[in-house]
């Protein structure tokens, strides 16, 4: 028998909490790590000299921790920034209204600070409604990040902010109404 498969076969699965508990405690842990993260990955990014490889893995490492943020911790306390009028959250789509990669380049060209990054648009939609982003071509894009809730146009549908408070123009809801509603410095 190899020591590899002495190794392999004596392995024994350990049980590990996985039930984290959301509170304000696992928030406040989930929010400094992954703003260490992205100050790390972003100090990486500065001294790359062309755009190869390693630049590639550095830019997807920052999305998956801005990613990871939106899922634990704005999707799991408040569920999303705006909803859909009538979105049933067990039938929905958990949405980037800004897409993901545009807040990502962003951060990285210092237009958002990694709070903004962190606190960007979310919105819950309809499945039917994201097949109709899908087919107007505005998956991973947007017509104007500014006045974000824009590329809902073809949709045709109502928001309303998470606990209610509909918004009454998509037209003109803007970023700096988003980050002075959500106190996003």
């Amino acid at each position: 028998m190899s020591e590899l498969q002495t190794l392999i076969e004596g392995y024994k699965k350990r049980s590990r909490n996985h039930g984290v508990k959301r509170n304000d405690e696992s928030y406040k842990q989930c929010l400094e790590f992954t703003e260490s993260e992205l100050e790390r990955l972003l100090k990486m990014y500065e001294g790359m000299l062309e755009e190869d490889m390693l630049a590639r893995l550095i830019r997807d490492s920052i999305d998956h921790h801005i990613k990871r943020y939106h899922d634990y911790a704005v999707r799991g306390k408040i569920g999303s920034h705006y909803r859909e009028v009538g979105v049933i959250e067990s039938e929905s789509i958990f949405e980037h209204v800004i897409p993901a990669s545009s807040v990502r380049d962003m951060l990285i060209e210092g237009r958002l600070t990694i709070n903004q990054a962190l606190n960007t648009p979310t919105c819950l939609i309809k499945r039917s409604q994201d097949a109709k982003l899908r087919q107007n071509g505005l998956t991973s894009t947007s017509p104007n990040n500014w006045n974000f809730f824009q590329r809902y146009r073809v949709l045709d549908s109502q928001f309303t902010t998470h606990i209610g408070i509909p918004i009454t123009d998509i037209e003109t809801w803007s970023l700096k109404d988003h980050n002075d509603y959500f106190q996003i410095t």
